[in-house]
C-alpha cells in the first residue's frame, strides 16, 4: 500500500521549490527610499519626511553648514561574504563657490550606542575640492573612539583618494548623482563611491579595501554640507539604501532547502 505521504510528497516537494525560487528571486537587490531625516546641524531646510530632502531656501549660502540624518529601517550587519549596502540618490546644487566648491559629504554610519550625532563610526566620501587637493574625492572612516560629529573631519581619517575627471575638473553648480558601497569581503570590507555629473562634466569614482574595519553594522545614513560649498540650496532626490541579501531572503532560502532535505530523506525511508 502507497503512504499518502508518498502520494503527496511530489506536491510537497512541488511546492518547496516554488518557495525556494521565490527566495532566490529575492536575493537580487531592493531598494528602500528614505523618508525620515532628522536635522542634526543648521536650521534652513524642508521635505524631512520625503526622500528628497532640501538644505536650505534659495536665499545666500543658505545651503551651508547643515547636517540631516535618517535612521536605517534595520540595523544591517554585512556577516557573509557578498553581503553589501548600498546609499544612493541625486543631488542638485544651486550657486556654489567658484572656482572650486568643497565639503559635501555623504556617509554610511553606525552610531556606536551613542545618543546624539557624535562619536560614530563607519564611512564618508566628498567631492573633490580645496582641502583635499584641488582634483582629490577623499573618503574618510571614523576613528573609534572619537568625538566629533558625524560629518566632521574631526574624529576622522582619510583613508583614500581619488582624482576627478576630466583632470582640474571643478566641482560646480548642478546635478549629480551619488552613491556609497560597502561590501564584505574575505578580506575585511570594500568600499566604493562615486559621485558623477549628469549636467556637469564631472566623475568621481573610488575603492578601498580595509582590512581592518571598525565595524560592519550600519543603522544611520548621514549628509553634511560645510561652508566651502557657499550653496543656497542642496536639494536630494530618491535618496535609497539598497541591500544585499535583504533580511529573511536568507531564512526563506534556507526554509526551501531543509523541507527539500526532509522530502528526500522521507522518501529515502
Amino acid at each position: 500500500m502507497i503512504s499518502p505521504l508518498t502520494l503527496r510528497s511530489p506536491r510537497l516537494l512541488s511546492s518547496a521549490v516554488a518557495v525556494l525560487a521565490v527566495g532566490l528571486s529575492a536575493m537580487s537587490a531592493n531598494a528602500a527610499l528614505l523618508t525620515s531625516w532628522t536635522q542634526y546641524s543648521g536650521s534652513v531646510s524642508s521635505g524631512l519626511n520625503t526622500s528628497s530632502p532640501v538644505l536650505g531656501n534659495g536665499t545666500t549660502d543658505s545651503g551651508d553648514n547643515q547636517s540631516i540624518y535618517a535612521i536605517t529601517p534595520t540595523s544591517y550587519t554585512l556577516s557573509s561574504v557578498g553581503d553589501s549596502l548600498t546609499l544612493s540618490g541625486g543631488v542638485t546644487f544651486l550657486n556654489l563657490a567658484t572656482p572650486q566648491a568643497d565639503q559635501f559629504r555623504f556617509g554610511l554610519y553606525n552610531v556606536n550606542g551613542q545618543s546624539g550625532g557624535t562619536g560614530w563610526l563607519g564611512y564618508m566620501a566628498s567631492n573633490s575640492g580645496t582641502s583635499g587637493g584641488p582634483t582629490y574625492s577623499r573618503l574618510w572612516e571614523r576613528n573609534n573612539p572619537n568625538t566629533g560629529s558625524f560629518g566632521s573631519g574631526t574624529g576622522a581619517t582619510a583613508v583614500a583618494n581619488v582624482n576627478a575627471t576630466p583632470g582640474n575638473t571643478s566641482f560646480a553648480s548642478g546635478t549629480y548623482t551619488f552613491s556609497l558601497t560597502l561590501t564584505r569581503v574575505a578580506t575585511g570590507l570594500e568600499v566604493g563611491w562615486t559621485l558623477i555629473g549628469a549636467n556637469v562634466n564631472y566623475t568621481v569614482s573610488g575603492t578601498y579595501l580595509d582590512t581592518t574595519p571598525q565595524t560592519y553594522t550600519y543603522n544611520r545614513v548621514g549628509f553634511f554640507t560645510g561652508g566651502g560649498l557657499n550653496a543656497d540650496q542642496v536639494s536630494f532626490s530618491n535618496v535609497d539604501l539598497t541591500v544585499v541579501p535583504e533580511p529573511g531572503v536568507l531564512g526563506l532560502v534556507v526554509a526551501g532547502l531543509t523541507f527539500c532535505f526532509i522530502l528526500r530523506r522521507r522518501r529515502q525511508a
